[in-house]
């Protein structure tokens, strides 16, 4: 199992998956570079559940020089950032073994291990389109500096990611957006097989003993990822003004690791709003909540905010870009604009006990049906067999 960072409960999709396959009675071997995302306690889950973990030192230091000499070259920066001579000798290393029955890598950022893993069979998990990505963050503004970095890996993507996909006998993706976003980049890929992400609906459910505060409203994700900033800042610059009109008292909390210094400012000097950077466990941030908000305007793939809110029985309110991987009968509300976001959280916050309780038992009953991690992690099985049978 190939990754460019260390799988842990920020990195959920890997991390669920792994710890799937192993109940399902598969032998694991992780291999991976090293990151600063909630390494230690990650490890020693993985190293309960897998045959052997082995983490590739990669300092950052390193992967923003090799990110910057590759700005005059055809490689986008976000996969130069992860190129690891040791990574490709500890893959050969293993694969010479003659252990393994087949390998799974995950991200574009490990695409190009690819050649150090042959002759194993090969499934990727995509899990988003990185270039559809790329493009709604260009088309999202910025500065002059920004916008011409974005439109530099933009252009690199629209190559880079169809060619090197290629090199795989399987291909999974966590949404149809995404499968038909890579396909309009290249309509003769190999299989691409839809995989949503699951949740752990026995951490993520109901407690009883936490009661939702009133006119309480959570946002939760990993705050040094631009989207989720993005929706923050929208949240708090444009949301919350109008929501309080409707509800003067109304309180935002932001759950997630490393908010930018401006987010903390502007939390510092709003009444009524928190940022509380990382947490160990979101659950009673959860639980507190009337209302969880997942305002994105950038975005690809499924959102994991909101599934852990589904299953916490919280009453969702989406984006429609957050929304898009979910399917019918999701149990979320759905709105685009700042005013549409303010009349739905009103609406919901002057009547927790009917509409919340309504909405949560709904969206719990999805999750629980559309979104466990074993039906995934057989579904990725699925793909194994057919790669290995394959001619």
């Amino acid at each position: 199992y190939v990754l460019p960072y260390t799988p842990s409960p920020i990195r959920v999709r890997p991390f669920q998956l792994i710890r799937a396959l192993a109940e399902l009675g598969h032998r694991v071997t992780v291999v991976a570079l090293e990151d600063e995302f909630g390494m230690a306690n990650a490890l020693a889950d993985l190293q309960e559940v897998c045959d052997a973990v082995h983490i590739v030192p990669h300092s950052k230091w390193r992967g923003a020089a090799q990110a910057a000499l590759a700005l005059p070259t055809p490689t986008p920066l976000w996969a130069a950032f992860c190129f690891s001579s040791a990574m490709n000798a500890k893959l050969r290393e293993l694969v010479a073994t003659g252990a393994f029955d087949v390998a799974h890598v995950e991200h574009l950022r490990a695409a190009h291990f690819a050649p150090a893993l042959a002759p194993l069979p090969t499934v990727f998990d995509a899990v988003d389109c990185i270039t559809a990505l790329r493009r709604q963050m260009l088309d999202a503004g910025g500065s002059l500096p920004s916008r011409l970095l974005s439109w530099e890996e933009w252009h690199k993507l629209r190559s880079y990611e169809p060619r090197a996909y290629r090199a795989f006998g399987q291909i999974a993706v966590t949404s149809t957006y995404d499968k038909s976003e890579l396909l309009k980049l290249d309509a003769g890929l190999p299989t691409i097989t839809v995989i949503p992400n699951g949740v752990d609906a026995q951490y993520f459910c109901p407690d009883a003993s936490i009661a939702p505060e009133p006119d309480n409203i959570v946002f939760s994700g990993k705050m040094s990822y631009g989207a989720n900033d993005d929706a923050a800042w929208f949240l708090l610059d444009e949301i919350l003004p109008a929501l309080r009109k409707r509800r003067p008292g109304v309180k935002i909390t932001i759950v997630g690791s490393k908010p930018t210094d401006a987010l903390q400012a502007i939390a510092a000097r709003t009444e009524g709003v928190e940022v509380t950077g990382y947490v160990d466990d979101i659950r009673p941030y959860l639980s507190r909540s009337t209302v969880a908000v997942c305002p994105m305007r950038i975005g690809v793939g499924i959102q994991n905010k909101a599934l852990e809110a589904m299953a916490m029985g919280r009453a969702v309110v989406c984006s429609p870009i957050a929304a898009r991987a979910l399917g019918e009968n999701a149990g979320v509300r759905v709105a685009e604009s700042a005013a549409d976001f303010a009349a739905v959280c009103a609406e919901l916050l002057a009547a927790p006990k009917v509409q919340t309780a309504v909405m949560g038992q709904a969206a719990r009953a999805y999750v629980e049906k559309k979104h466990i991690w074993r039906g995934a992690a057989e579904a990725f099985v699925d793909l194994y067999e057919k790669v290995i049978v394959a001619p």
